[in-house]
């Protein structure tokens, strides 16, 4: 850190230097005043009281602009994700502020306002296509696979938002603010400089240009530069602070359900599908009708890629099937990837996906204590399938689907988790993708091309 600031030092210096050295060889302070004379007169100004009502001026219509920019460029980036129609209506009007030129529109607006609320509009045309811009990405990267596990286990668009929408755009708006601000102000001043408002440092800078002040120019571009730079940092680091708040867990998740009774309050454990198809690429998935009856064990063994996890999917509500029909009650899932929050701990994952009981107690039965303060990304892959595992079971469901639910487990954890599953399953429906099985059933039942064992 030391070595840094030094190197930083270091680098000052020497544009420092450079400048000295430019303004002795031009000799002519009229037109290239030194870093004395640019300093001496920055501290005559900044005595005066007009000088720092300028500066407050400028900074009040340009953060100002800014923040609305900022505010409605996130809403509308939402918008925009949520409801594709609005982000193709808004597309022309992104594009024309990003292609007009700005001197273009500050004559317009001259006309129209004159310059009251010259600076604070122009700053609004720079900030809010490159917030609403990266916003909007940010939002596109978020992972899917999550999006598809809150829905399974009813997580609240609070929750969503602050624990899976926020970790993929919050890198984006950092981006965003950084290099927006800085053009803010750029721009802000440039429209302050043609429209002169009272009060403002374009009128200063105008100033000392008309009375050939080239060492109060030189004071004025400094000012800017120390403004713009104290507001990024500032406001990053209130960002920062913002986008750390902890979410609130859901208190009465719902669950998944996706059924017409369970949606009526009458969830029911048996699985029903008739005549769903699914394919890929023109190639039949799945092809088959299921009739699983409530409290059942079913073990669902194939080779890989002949459709298991589509059909979990399928029954899940994760996907749709090109045809037929699922009913079933509320359902709890051990995906194939774990699909983990990942800077979230064991137990906030727990509660985020609306789990009951103590849940303390359950994770310190089948996981290590290190757990309460490493988040989930950091654990072990052992760790992360045995807390999926925890997470299907003690959120509260009338049906269990696991696929390959012991997998990177070593025999001595599959066979405690078996145990636990056993022991957590409370008669309810459990629909198990793998081969490893919680009893020696030889009942097979073959369903549209998959081998199916049931207890």
């Amino acid at each position: 850190m030391r070595n840094k600031w030094v190197k930083k030092i270091l680098i000052l210096l020497f544009w420092f230097l450079l400048w000295q050295l430019t303004a002795l060889f031009v000799n002519n302070p009229v037109y290239f005043a030194s870093p004395a004379e640019t300093l001496k007169e920055l501290a005559v100004q900044g005595r005066t009281a007009v000088f720092w009502q300028s500066v407050t001026g400028s900074l009040i219509r340009i953060t100002g602009g800014f923040f609305i920019a900022s505010f409605f460029a996130f809403a509308l980036a939402f918008l925009s994700y949520f409801v594709p129609l609005s982000g193709a209506v808004l597309s022309p009007f992104i594009n024309f502020l990003k292609s007009v030129p700005v001197a273009a529109v500050v004559v317009i607006l001259l006309i129209w306002w004159g310059s009251e609320h010259l600076v604070l509009c122009i700053s609004f045309m720079v900030v809010f296509p490159n917030v609403y811009e990266n916003m909007l990405t940010g939002l596109k990267k978020t992972d899917t696979k999550l999006l598809e596990m809150a829905e399974v286990f009813g997580m609240g668009f609070v929750s969503r938002f602050l624990w899976i929408y926020r970790g993929a755009y919050r890198p984006y708006l950092f981006s965003a603010v950084s290099v927006s601000l800085g053009m803010a102000f750029k721009s802000g001043i440039a429209a302050e400089i043609i429209g002169l408002p009272a009060l403002s440092i374009g009128e200063r800078l105008y100033r000392d240009k008309i009375y050939l002040n080239t060492a109060g120019v030189f004071a004025w571009i400094i000012v800017i530069l120390l403004i713009s730079f104290a507001a990024e940092k500032l406001i990053l680091f209130i960002l920062k602070i913002i986008s750390g708040i902890p979410a609130a867990c859901p208190k009465e998740p719902s669950g998944n359900t996706h059924s017409t009774d369970a949606a009526n309050g009458m969830g029911s454990a048996d699985i029903k599908a008739e005549g769903i198809k699914k394919a890929y690429n023109e190639r039949l998935m799945i092809d088959c009708s299921l009739d699983l009856k409530a409290g059942g064990v079913y073990y669902l063994n194939a080779p890989s890629g002949k459709g298991k996890t589509t059909l979990l999917h399928l029954l899940a509500g994760i996907e749709k099937s090109d045809e037929g029909t699922v009913s079933c009650g509320r359902i709890s899932m051990v995906f194939q990837d774990d699909r983990l929050i990942g800077n979230a701990n064991a137990l906030r994952n727990l509660e985020l996906a609306g789990c009951r009981g103590d849940l303390t107690a359950e994770i310190k039965e089948v996981l290590p204590g290190r757990v309460f303060e490493t988040p989930a990304a950091r654990l072990s892959g052992g760790e992360k399938r045995r807390l999926s595992v925890l997470r299907a079971l003690l959120h509260p469901s009338d049906i269990l689907l696991m696929d390959e639910p012991f997998a990177g487990l070593d025999e001595t954890a599959k066979l405690k988790m078996i145990e636990y599953i056993k022991r957590h399953r409370n008669g309810r429906t459990l629909l198990i993708a793998g081969h490893d099985v919680l009893s020696g059933s030889e009942d097979i039942v073959s369903i549209g091309g998959l081998v199916w064992k049931q207890e």
